[in-house]
C-alpha cells in the first residue's frame, strides 16, 4: 500500500505483483503471446472477409454520416488490431528481450535501442488508452443501433441471421 491509501482496495495494482516476481512475469507472458494471437487472427479474419465478399446492407440504410463514422471506426480498430500487437513486438525487440509465442521465440524486428524501446513503449500505452475508448464507444453504437435505431446492425455479423 503506497502512502496515499487509505485501504487496500487503493492500491496500486503494480503493487500486487512486484517486478521480477514470477506472476507478474507470466501475466507479461500471456500478455505478449495474446497480442500476437491478435495480430494473426485479425489477419486471418481480413483475408475470410475478403473471400465472403461484400457485407450485407443495412436495413434500413443508414445516413451517410453515420456510414462514415462507421468505417473510419473500423480502420481505427483493425489499425489498433494490428499496430498494437505489432507495436509490443518492436518494442520487446528494441528491449533486448525474447519475444514469446507459446513455445516459440520470435526473432526481434529492430535492434537493440533503449531508446526506441522508450518512444515504442510511450505510444503502445497510448494506443492501448485510445483502445479502450474505441471499443467502449464501438459497443455503444452497436447497442444503441440495436436496442433504439432496430436496424439490422449487430444481426450483420451474424452469418446468415440477416
Amino acid at each position: 500500500m503506497n502512502e496515499l491509501s487509505e485501504s487496500p482496495h487503493e492500491a496500486d495494482p503494480t503493487e500486487l505483483y512486484p517486478k521480477g516476481s514470477d506472476p507478474r512475469e507470466a501475466l507479461k507472458a500471456w500478455h505478449f503471446m495474446l497480442g500476437l494471437s491478435v495480430f494473426v487472427l485479425v489477419w486471418l479474419r481480413l483475408l475470410v472477409a475478403r473471400m465472403a465478399g461484400s457485407d450485407p446492407l443495412t436495413e434500413p440504410d443508414l445516413p451517410k454520416w453515420q456510414k462514415s463514422s462507421a468505417k473510419f471506426m473500423h480502420f481505427a480498430l483493425y489499425f489498433l488490431m494490428i499496430g498494437m500487437p505489432l507495436g509490443g513486438w518492436l518494442l520487446l525487440g528494441a528491449a533486448g528481450k525474447p519475444i514469446p509465442f507459446f513455445g516459440l521465440e520470435l526473432p526481434a524486428l529492430v535492434g537493440e535501442s533503449k531508446s526506441l524501446a522508450t518512444l515504442i513503449k510511450e505510444i503502445h500505452e497510448v494506443g492501448g488508452t485510445v483502445g479502450y475508448f474505441l471499443i467502449g464507444f464501438h459497443a455503444a453504437a452497436t447497442l444503441l443501433h440495436h436496442y433504439v435505431l432496430r436496424d439490422n446492425t449487430l444481426r450483420r455479423i451474424v452469418p446468415n441471421q440477416n
